[in-house]
C-alpha cells in the first residue's frame, strides 16, 4: 500500500464516524410548501426478478444543504453543482443549546453563543463549519406529529448570524427545519442567514441534521451534495469524524 494512503487509513481508524442524517422514508417532516418524499417499491422480486424502489424527492428533503440560488434570485448562477468539493468539509465547532428551554419563534442572542465559546475554550473561525444543536430532534416524527417539527423552531438573532458571517465560516447547520429562521406555528420570521449574511456571502446552510448530541465541541465534518444541474440545494449524508478517545 502507498505510504500516504496507509497513513490516511491508520488515521481514519482512530475516528468514529457519526451519521448526522435522518432516514429517508415516507412521512418525514418537510417544509409545508415543499413536495413530500415518495418512496415506492416499484420493482419487486416477485414481479421483475429483482428489487428497486422509485424515489420522488425534493432538493430540500431530509438532511440537506441550501445554495444561494435557493433564496436569492440575483444569485441564480450560484447553484449547488458550481461549488468545489472542498466547500463541503472541514473542522466543525458544535454549539450545544439543547440544555436551555428553546421555544418556537425564539431568537437565541449572540451572547449565548459567546458564552458557550468561553465555556468550551474554542470558537468557530474562518473556513470552519458551525453545527448548532437546539435539541429539536426530539420533535422529529413520521406520523401525524410531523407537522410540529415542520412548523415550529427556534432561531438566532441578527447579531448571532452576523457573528459567523464576520468570521467567514464555511457553513452553518442545525437540527431544525430552517437553521437560523425562527418559526412559530407556521409563522416564519425574517431569516438573516438566508437573506442577509450567509447565503449572500456563499456560506452554506444545512438543515434537519440528526445526532448532534453525540458530538464533542470539536470534530471533523463532511457532507457532499448530489451533483444536480442548476440545483437550489441537495439532500446530503452528513458525517462527523470524532476521535475515539473522546
Amino acid at each position: 500500500m502507498n505510504s500516504k494512503l496507509e497513513s490516511l487509513v491508520n488515521i481514519l481508524n482512530e475516528f468514529e464516524f457519526v451519521d448526522l442524517s435522518p432516514t429517508l422514508e415516507n412521512g418525514i417532516p418537510k417544509w409545508p410548501t415543499h413536495p413530500p418524499i415518495i418512496i415506492d417499491p416499484t420493482i419487486t422480486h416477485a414481479h421483475d426478478g429483482y428489487y428497486c424502489q422509485t424515489l420522488i424527492i425534493g432538493e430540500h428533503s431530509g438532511a440537506h444543504i441550501d445554495s444561494p440560488a435557493h433564496i436569492l434570485p440575483e444569485m441564480m448562477a450560484n447553484t449547488i453543482e458550481t461549488y468545489p468539493l472542498k466547500s463541503f468539509f472541514g473542522r466543525a465547532v458544535v454549539y450545544d443549546l439543547s440544555r436551555r428551554d428553546n421555544r418556537p419563534g425564539e431568537r437565541i442572542p449572540v451572547s449565548e453563543f459567546l458564552a458557550l465559546e468561553e465555556k468550551m475554550g474554542i470558537g468557530a473561525s474562518a473556513g470552519d463549519v458551525v453545527l448548532i444543536n437546539f435539541g429539536w430532534e426530539k420533535y422529529w416524527a413520521t406520523g401525524k406529529e410531523w407537522k410540529y417539527y415542520a412548523t415550529n423552531a427556534p432561531g438566532m438573532d441578527e447579531d448571532a448570524v452576523k457573528l459567523f458571517s464576520d468570521r467567514k465560516v464555511k457553513a452553518v447547520g442545525t437540527d431544525t427545519i430552517a437553521c437560523d429562521t425562527p418559526v412559530d406555528n407556521g409563522n416564519e420570521l425574517f431569516s438573516y442567514g438566508h437573506r442577509k449574511y450567509w447565503l449572500p456571502n456563499h456560506i452554506f446552510i444545512m438543515e434537519m441534521l440528526m445526532n448532534l448530541a453525540r458530538l464533542p465541541s470539536e470534530c471533523y465534518f463532511l457532507a457532499l451534495p448530489l451533483k444536480i444541474r442548476h440545483g437550489s440545494g441537495s439532500p446530503i449524508r452528513p458525517l462527523a469524524f470524532v476521535p475515539r478517545n473522546q
